[in-house]
């Protein structure tokens, strides 16, 4: 027999299904305001009719547009609302999902300690449930709050951990963490170390046949070898990048290798030469729209000229 309560849960759930799949359309057709809309009526529907966690996949959901438009703070709100639903529908899986997420917001807006304690939650959440993969996602945000702090050696570890972790799991974010700990061996100045670990990465981005991941990789390595004084092995790596770069058409790397190569004829007193190769890395920077690389290119083209002074 439906009661008039449960009876009103019902009519609820078609209406906030409808709503949800025109969400995922508006989603996939990148109309994403639109969708987000969607997923609101969605998710106060599924609140209305009991079904805590469809309400949380939906402002789960929210979290992570709001995220992709650059709206951190209503992220962040949504991430909450999701963890609390997720919370209350006992769903733990779902719930340390989403603070896993909220963490990478909090830590985008420079909230370090509100990242911490978010990943932390996670942490044991995921400990609870014995998800192995989780745990690696986990200690390698852990890594970057740490990197962030510069809290090298605290960084490596975590790194290390995430590896063994997505080792397990056969996640491929292994990758991630193996260039991570790579860089931080780098600025530790343990520059076997990291050339080991890049290279394990760019061998694994060979065997996916991943070739903008075997580019950046090879780009890292090449800053191995410019910060252990290697330089005509730096620019024989970056020499090989720039020429993948090229033929994948993948503006960003052909930037950072331009800039590379800058460096190593810098290093090297051929000021004309590195004057080229930071011209021809801000064209690349510029066609990406890339702001970090423009003022990485502007930084050195600043140093050639007083040099040339």
């Amino acid at each position: 027999m439906i009661t008039r309560k449960s009876g009103e849960k019902e009519q609820e759930k078609p209406s906030a299904e409808a709503s949800f799949q025109f969400g995922v359309q508006a989603s996939n057709d990148s109309e994403l305001e639109q969708a987000a809309e969607f997923f609101g009526e969605a998710g106060q529907s599924f609140d209305l009719g009991g079904d805590f966690q469809r309400a949380a996949e939906s402002r789960a959901l929210i979290a992570a547009i709001a995220g992709q438009e650059s709206l951190l703070e209503q992220s962040v709100s949504s991430s909450r609302h999701a963890i609390q639903l997720y919370r209350d529908g006992g769903r733990p899986s779902e719930e340390a999902e989403s603070l896993l997420a909220m963490g990478h917001v909090e830590r985008q807006l420079g909230h370090l300690d509100q990242a911490l304690e978010a990943y932390l939650m996670a942490h044991r959440l995921y400990q609870s449930l014995h998800q192995v993969q989780g745990l690696g996602h986990v200690a390698l945000a852990l890594g970057h709050i740490e990197l962030q702090r510069t809290h090298l050696d605290y960084a490596a570890q975590h790194y290390q951990e995430a590896i063994d972790y997505l080792r397990a799991a056969a996640d491929t974010t292994e990758i991630d963490a193996l260039k991570s700990l790579a860089n931080v061996e780098r600025l530790l100045g343990s520059f076997s170390q990291a050339e080991v670990h890049c290279r394990l990465a760019l061998e694994k981005y060979r065997l996916s046949e991943d070739v903008f991941g075997s580019i950046d990789a090879l780009t890292d390595l090449g800053r191995i070898y410019l910060d252990a004084g290697r330089l005509d092995q730096a620019s024989q790596t970056w020499i090989e990048a720039l020429n993948l770069a090229r033929s994948a058409e993948y503006e960003e790397g052909q930037g950072d290798a331009s800039l590379g190569l800058a460096e190593v004829d810098l290093r090297q007193n051929c000021v004309d030469q590195a004057w080229l190769e930071v011209q021809a890395a801000l064209q690349a920077y510029t066609m990406r729209r890339s702001d970090l690389g423009i003022a990485n290119a502007e930084r050195l083209l600043a140093a050639i000229h007083l040099r040339d002074g």
